[in-house]
C-alpha cells in the first residue's frame, strides 16, 4: 500500500509569501528522505522544480513519462506539469529539492536567458550530477543557520544551483581552478575526467581527446583515474556510453538514432558493441524497457 509518510523531511514552504531572492521567487527547498513505498499524489507543478538524488531510487512521473531516478540524477519540471513521485521499498529515495519562479518583469538578459531554458529544454533528466550536491547542502544549512548574512547566500546559492542546472544541460564543460602543488590535484583533476567525459559523450571521438583538453598524456591521465576510482579509464568510458544508449532507448530512441547519437559507424557496429558489454541486443533492451515501463506502479487516486 502506498504511504506518503517520511523518515525525514526538512521542509520550507513559502507559497504566496513572495520570498524574494534578486531574480528569484523562492516557493519551496527541503530534503526529503522517504520511508520505502513513499509517494506523493499526483499535482500540477506551479512553479519549476528542480530535484537532485542522494540516494536510493525512485519513479519520477511528469505528464505521460516515467523517469527512474537513482543516486546523482537530476529532474527539472516546470511549470504546468503533472508531477508524482513513488520511491522504491527496497532503497527508498531521499532527495533535495528547490521549487522556483522568476520576478517579472525580466530586465536581465541572462535571467532571459535562464527563464527560456527552462521553459524550452527538451532533456529534463540527466545522470551523475554530483556538483550539486554540495550546493544544496550548504543553501540548506543557511535556513538552519539564519544569521544576518543567510539571505546573501541562500541568494548566491540558488543562482548556483539554477545556473548550474543550465550548465548542466547545456553540455558546458568548466573545468577547476587548481592551487599549484595542491595535495588533492589529482583528486580534482580525476573529478574534471569524469565530468568532461559526461558532458561529451556523443562528441568525444576517442580518449586521447582527454589529453589536449587537460594537458597531461593519455598514460598519466589514466594511471590517476585508475588509482583514485579502482576503474580503468576505458571502462568508464565504455560503461557510460551503455549507460547513455540505455537511456535513450528507454526514452524511446530507435536504435538507428541511438547508434548515431553514440558515434558509431553503423547500427551493426553498435548492435555487436552493445550485445557484447550488456548481455542482450538493444532492440531486445528496448522492448524489455517498454514492458516495464508498463508494470511500473501506477500513481494512487487523490481521493
Amino acid at each position: 500500500m502506498p504511504v506518503n509518510r517520511a523518515k525525514f523531511h526538512f521542509d520550507n514552504t513559502y507559497a504566496g509569501m513572495d520570498m524574494l531572492y534578486g531574480p528569484y521567487v523562492l516557493y519551496q527547498i527541503g530534503d526529503l528522505s522517504c520511508e520505502a513505498g513513499y509517494q506523493t499524489f499526483e499535482h500540477e507543478q506551479a512553479v519549476y522544480e528542480i530535484t537532485y538524488v542522494l540516494s536510493g531510487t525512485g519513479a519520477f512521473y511528469v505528464d505521460d513519462t516515467v523517469y527512474t531516478m537513482q543516486k546523482g540524477d537530476l529532474l527539472l519540471v516546470r511549470k504546468g506539469q503533472m508531477h508524482n513521485i513513488i520511491s522504491a521499498e527496497i532503497e527508498p529515495l531521499r532527495f533535495f529539492y528547490l521549487g522556483f519562479d522568476f520576478v517579472e518583469p525580466i530586465v536581465n538578459e541572462k535571467i532571459a536567458q535562464l527563464k527560456s531554458f527552462f521553459d524550452t529544454n527538451e532533456q529534463v533528466q540527466f545522470h551523475n550530477a554530483v556538483s550539486l550536491q554540495d550546493t544544496f547542502m550548504r543553501v540548506l544549512s543557511e535556513f538552519i543557520s539564519d544569521d544576518v548574512l543567510s539571505n546573501l547566500l541562500i541568494e548566491a546559492y540558488m543562482q548556483e544551483i539554477i545556473c548550474g542546472v543550465y550548465r548542466i544541460f547545456s553540455r558546458k564543460f568548466y573545468k577547476n581552478y587548481l592551487l599549484s602543488g595542491s595535495n588533492n590535484s589529482d583528486e580534482k583533476l580525476v573529478y574534471d575526467v569524469i565530468n568532461y567525459i559526461d558532458v561529451h559523450l556523443e562528441s568525444m571521438e576517442n580518449l586521447s581527446a582527454l589529453s589536449a583538453e587537460f594537458g597531461y598524456s593519455y598514460t598519466h591521465i589514466a594511471q590517476k583515474f585508475s588509482a583514485f576510482t579502482g576503474e580503468s579509464l576505458k571502462s568508464y568510458h565504455t560503461k557510460r556510453r551503455f549507460e547513455k544508449s540505455n537511456e535513450y532507448l528507454r526514452q524511446g530512441y530507435s536504435v538507428t538514432k541511438v547508434a548515431e547519437l553514440m558515434g558509431f559507424k553503423s547500427i551493426h557496429a553498435f548492435s555487436r558493441a552493445y550485445k557484447k558489454y550488456v548481455g542482450m541486443a538493444p532492440r531486445e533492451y528496448k522492448k524489455w524497457a517498454e514492458e516495464d515501463k508498463k508494470n511500473l506502479p501506477q500513481p494512487a487516486e487523490n481521493s
